[in-house]
């Protein structure tokens, strides 16, 4: 039954934003599924918004079952974050910064003993800890930039990523889109002796990364079947594509105890669907990192079948509002899931139990 309504409600939601009739008060149809932007807001309301969704997400952290005040303020962010200019707002860039000095210093004191600690960085970027590895996904500093886009100080700074690449044994690269792929932060990977995986044709697609200092970039054959031995990480480097040119890969990772995820990186891509269904029946998948506007989530979701979904892609400052995805939607896109799902924001964790691999 559970199936059937996320399945439902993802069919209703795409109508929706396929629809032709926009009203005046949002920018496109998809903006009927969450709250009309605002083209500017009061530095009171915005300190003060993102202070209280702050401290009731410190007393709230990701759980299941989740509380009502906690999605109030995720959707307050939404809120925040959907002002056109709120990443030049100098209020909005400190906020972020604070946030990920935060979580950096969590990442650094945290070990873990047993089950798995899971971060969530910006935009799709997460971070994996388990008693034996530590693996990252699609880390940047914050919103891509040419340094005039106004929004250069909502970024960490260098030693915020050397100190970072210090607490990472490998970190994998989807595709090479800059919300996705960073050449300083693999630069200090590497240079600190640490793996990193990408997707091939990365240096063909982005020029900086056939500079010399990246040639250490691992690029595993993407294939539906062949598991590739990468340090303590067994990897699987799935085919996938956004839309049809972009190489995409969508990695699945086992850890030693046993402890599987799926990140899905941008995938978007019908085809794809061939092998996508079938993760499921071939590994114990543990989480899927799925791009939460990726086309058919519920399909996506079967396919894989994971114990839980912690979802991302949330809230891309470079993006045009329209385009800004938000929390709203994450939850409209989850409504009815057969699995539990924890919708965070960044710098949040959640610590999972795991007792090994299951049967």
């Amino acid at each position: 039954m559970r199936d059937s309504l996320f399945t439902i409600a993802f069919l209703v939601m795409s109508s929706v934003a396929a629809a032709q009739d926009k009203p005046g008060f949002v920018s496109s149809p998809r903006r009927l599924w969450t709250a009309p932007e605002l083209t500017g807001a009061s530095d009171e309301w915005i300190t003060n918004s993102l202070a209280w969704s702050d401290y009731v997400l410190a007393k709230h952290p990701p759980a299941g079952p989740e509380t009502p005040v906690r999605r109030a303020a995720l959707i307050r962010i939404d809120d925040v974050l959907h002002i056109e200019p709120a990443p030049k707002n100098p209020i909005v860039q400190r906020w972020y910064r604070e946030r990920m000095s935060r979580v950096l210093s969590e990442i650094e004191s945290t070990r873990v003993t047993s089950g798995v600690r899971i971060w969530k960085l910006y935009d799709h970027g997460f971070v994996v800890r388990t008693p034996s590895v530590t693996y990252a996904h699609d880390i940047v500093p914050g919103p891509p930039t040419d340094g005039k886009r106004g929004w250069e100080a909502m970024t960490v700074d260098a030693a915020w990523i050397e100190r970072f690449a210090r607490q990472v044994d490998v970190m994998l690269i989807s595709h090479w889109h800059h919300d996705h792929a960073n050449p300083a932060v693999v630069a200090a990977l590497l240079k600190q002796g640490k793996t990193v995986v990408g997707p091939q044709g990365l240096a063909q697609d982005r020029a900086e990364f056939a500079a010399p200092e990246f040639a250490g970039i691992v690029y595993p054959r993407r294939s539906i079947s062949e598991v590739h031995q990468i340090g303590k990480l067994k990897v699987v480097a799935y085919p996938g594509h956004q839309g049809v040119p972009i190489i995409n890969n969508v990695h699945l990772v086992t850890t030693p105890e046993g402890f599987t995820t799926v990140h899905t990186g941008d995938q978007s891509n019908d085809d794809d669907f061939a092998w996508l269904t079938n993760i499921g029946a071939q590994h114990r998948v543990d989480v899927l990192f799925p791009n939460c506007w990726t086309n058919d989530l519920p399909r996506l979701a079967r396919g894989v079948h994971p114990r839980w979904i912690i979802p991302g892609h949330e809230n891309e400052m470079a993006h045009t509002v329209p385009h800004r995805e938000d929390f709203t939607q994450t939850y409209n896109r989850l409504w009815g899931a057969p699995y539990p799902y924890f919708v965070m924001m960044w710098g949040e964790s959640v610590e999972l139990p795991f007792e090994g691999k299951r049967p």
